[in-house]
């Protein structure tokens, strides 16, 4: 068991589909979505986010994971993070595994994307491409551990993820 579970990827990965399955073969520890938090300051179409307004949304994540960890609560799951925010987690936390969700084919993540049934309002192809090319190449951290989601089922990442989280 840890203490964190951080599902990361760039917008259209799969994060919030795999999350919700993953909590429920877990037997439904806290979630986290990291954008309901900036929902409390940010429009929609992210068109007035801030370093400073991201930076306090962060804080009150470390504080609110932190007040989970004092009550004794194991695998409390995050998602939602932009990739510098993943990468302050090794130095907060002790007990933890971030799971990156990486997609390998550009148009896979744009239809994902661009989807209409998608509940969250980020519709900026452009970013999320850069978003994962970025986190492709970047250098594994501490406890994480990257898997390509492009054509895999969400039950198929999740016996992934589990298989991981026994392992680690």
């Amino acid at each position: 068991m840890k203490d964190l579970i951080i599902i990361s990827g760039a917008p259209g990965s799969g994060k919030t589909v795999i999350t919700e399955l993953l909590r429920k073969e877990l037997n439904f520890p806290p979630v986290i979505d990291f954008g309901y938090i900036r929902n409390f300051h940010l429009d929609r179409k992210w068109k007035n986010k801030s370093k400073k307004e991201e930076e306090m949304s962060f804080v009150n994540l470390v504080f609110i994971i932190k007040n989970y960890k004092k009550y004794g609560y194991k695998n409390v799951i995050v998602n939602d993070l932009e990739d510098y925010m993943i990468q302050k987690i090794p130095k907060l936390f002790s007990k933890y595994a971030i799971i990156s969700l990486i997609i390998e084919n550009n148009k896979e993540l744009e239809k994902r994307v661009l989807d209409i049934k998608r509940d969250s309002g980020f519709r900026n192809v452009k970013k999320a491409i850069e978003w994962n090319k970025k986190l492709k190449k970047r250098k594994l951290l501490k406890n994480e551990f990257k898997i390509d989601n492009t054509h895999n089922k969400p039950k198929e990442t999740v016996k992934e993820i589990l298989k991981i989280l026994k392992n680690e």
